[in-house]
C-alpha cells in the first residue's frame, strides 16, 4: 500500500509580508490552517514543512509537522518548487508508488474535506498524472482576442469571440491550494507533472491565495464568517 505525504513548502523570506507563512490570522501562525486540515483529513501518513527558516520550522513542528530543512539555494525568490520536491523525495527515500499532497501554507481556507475529497478523485483515476485544485471563472475570457502582432487572434479559436456564452467550454483557474502526484511520474523529468491533469473543483470563496496584506485581512473575514 503506497504512503501518503504531505508537503508544505514554507520559506523564510516574503516580500509582501514579513515572514508570511507564520504571520498571524486569527490568533493561528499562517502555516496552522494549512498543517491543522492535513492532520485532520485522516488520509495523510505524515505531514513534512520544508523551509530554510528554524522559526518557521519550530512553529510547523509545534502544530504537529515533520520538519525538513531546506538548503538555502532553494529558498530565494526566484526558487522554482520542483526542485524542493525532488529534495523531499530523495532525503526522505519515497517508493516510487508514494503520493505526494502538495499544500501551499499560503491557502487557508482549505479544509480537511478539501484534501479528503482531493485524494478520492485523484485515486479514482488511475491513468491521471496529476491533480491539481481550480475554482471556475467566466466563460466569457474565451471571447477574448490575442493582441501584438498586425492583426487579432482569437484566443478560443476561430469563431470563439462569436459565439453564445453557453456554447463556450468552461473555464477552470488553479488556485495552488492542492497539487496530488505519485513519486514515479515526477521521477520520469524531476517535474510535478503538467499532463493528465484531472480537477478538483473548489469554490472561489475558499480558493484564496495569501499574497498581500489585504488577503490576510480577507482571509481572517471569510474564517469569521465561516465560524459563525
Amino acid at each position: 500500500m503506497p504512503n501518503v505525504f504531505a508537503l508544505i513548502p514554507a520559506r523564510g523570506g516574503s516580500k509582501g509580508i514579513l515572514q508570511k507563512n507564520i504571520a498571524p490570522l486569527n490568533n493561528l501562525p499562517l502555516i496552522a490552517y494549512t498543517i491543522k486540515s492535513a492532520l485532520a483529513s485522516g488520509a495523510i501518513d505524515a505531514i513534512y514543512v520544508s523551509s530554510d527558516d528554524d522559526q518557521v520550522l519550530s512553529v510547523a513542528e509545534y502544530y504537529g509537522a515533520e520538519r525538513l530543512k531546506r538548503d538555502p539555494h532553494l529558498a530565494r525568490d526566484e526558487s522554482p518548487i520542483d526542485p524542493v520536491v525532488a529534495e523531499f523525495i530523495h532525503r526522505q527515500k519515497l517508493g516510487g508508488k508514494d503520493i505526494i499532497v502538495l499544500l501551499l501554507p499560503t491557502s487557508p481556507l482549505r479544509t480537511a474535506i478539501h484534501i479528503t475529497e482531493a485524494l478520492a478523485e485523484f485515486r479514482d483515476f488511475p491513468t491521471c498524472h496529476s491533480l491539481i485544485s481550480v475554482y471556475e471563472i467566466n466563460n466569457q475570457l474565451m471571447k477574448a482576442y490575442v493582441g501584438g502582432g498586425e492583426f487579432l487572434i482569437p484566443l478560443g479559436g476561430a469563431h470563439s469571440s462569436y459565439m453564445r456564452r453557453q456554447d463556450l467550454p468552461s473555464l477552470y483557474m488553479p488556485n495552488n491550494a492542492i497539487t496530488i502526484f505519485k513519486v514515479d511520474e515526477f521521477l520520469r523529468e524531476e517535474k510535478i507533472p503538467r499532463t493528465h491533469e484531472v480537477p478538483y473543483l473548489m469554490s472561489f470563496h475558499d480558493s484564496l491565495d495569501v499574497d498581500t496584506q489585504e488577503d490576510l485581512d480577507l482571509a481572517e473575514k471569510r474564517l469569521k464568517s465561516r465560524a459563525e
